[in-house]
Formats: structure tokens, sequence, C-alpha cells
């Protein structure tokens, strides 16, 4: 899948050295619920051929021939990550627009999940740029800050999405 400024494809084994290059920045892990820290290369080589294997709807996000971030919806919840250089650019919400878009390609997807931790108030700002409106607050563990963290969740709908959508053209 193409965007304006990037190309998303699946994750593979091939992109593991890549992806953990992503996965070796406390800024980035910090913010993600399942990823371990310190990093561990054999974590995240199972990640990536897990992706290809299931043949889940994780990508990887390639800004000409680097690999930035990832993005993907996985039981129907959206999942992102961008490299800290790449912060700010509107990455984040390009990608994740294309992911959504093929989620709700699928008829049988009527709404999409995501959560943020509450100190994460980017992501916060890239959910409510696609649309999505927040939910409950609960407390989750943060694996990889091996601690109980608030964590704020959101929902967007297929109608929502697609008004949305229909608005931006």
């Amino acid at each position: 899948m193409k965007t304006a400024r990037l190309t998303l494809r699946r994750m593979c084994g091939d992109d593991a050295a890549a992806l953990h290059v992503i996965m070796s920045d406390w800024q980035v892990v910090r913010q993600l619920g399942s990823w371990p820290w310190p990093p561990d290369p054999a974590f995240t080589q199972m990640r990536c051929d897990d992706t290809a294997t299931h043949k889940r709807d994780i990508y990887g996000v390639w800004l000409h021939d680097d690999l930035i971030g990832t993005v993907g919806t996985h039981n129907s919840d959206l999942g992102y990550c961008f490299v800290a250089d790449h912060w700010g650019q509107g990455f984040a919400s390009e990608a994740c627009a294309t992911a959504l878009d093929g989620a709700f390609a699928d008829p049988a997807c009527d709404k999409i999940g995501a959560s943020a931790w509450d100190d994460n108030a980017a992501s916060m700002r890239v959910l409510g740029k696609l649309g999505f409106v927040e939910g409950q607050s609960e407390i989750q563990h943060a694996f990889a800050r091996a601690a109980p963290t608030l964590c704020r969740t959101f929902t967007l709908t297929r109608a929502a999405w697609q008004t949305l959508r229909a608005d931006a053209q």
C-alpha cells in the first residue's frame, strides 16, 4: 500500500534487524503495551515471523528505503509506533488512515479500538485526528515499564470513519 509519502508492506523475517533498531529506543518502547525492555532480538524476530505466518494486518512503514515504524490492526485494535526522529511529521496519521481504510474494507469490521498510556499526549492527538472517541480509562500492566499504568481507551466506528473520509474529500 502506498500513501503520499510512505510505503506500507507486511512485516517479514527479513525486517527483524531494522525493527529491532526501532525497538531498542526506550522512548518508543515505553509507549507500547507488549514489547519487552530491555530489547530482545528473539522477540523482535518472532513478531516479524508471526506477522508473516499469520497474515496479521501489521505493516512496516517505509520512508524511501528506511523502516520508520509499524502500523496495523489486530483483533480489531489499531496499533502503531514510529522512530522518534520521525515524530510530529504526520507519518502516524497518514499510515494509520491507510490501515483503517484496509480494516474497514472488511464488511465484518464495524469498529476499531485503540489505546494510549495517559502520558502519551501525541498518540492521543493522532487518535483524535482520526476520529476516535475516548472511552473509559483503566489501569493496565505496561510490560516495558514493568508497572501498572493508566491507559486511555478509544473507539472508531465504521460510520464515523466513512463520514470523516467523505468530509476530507
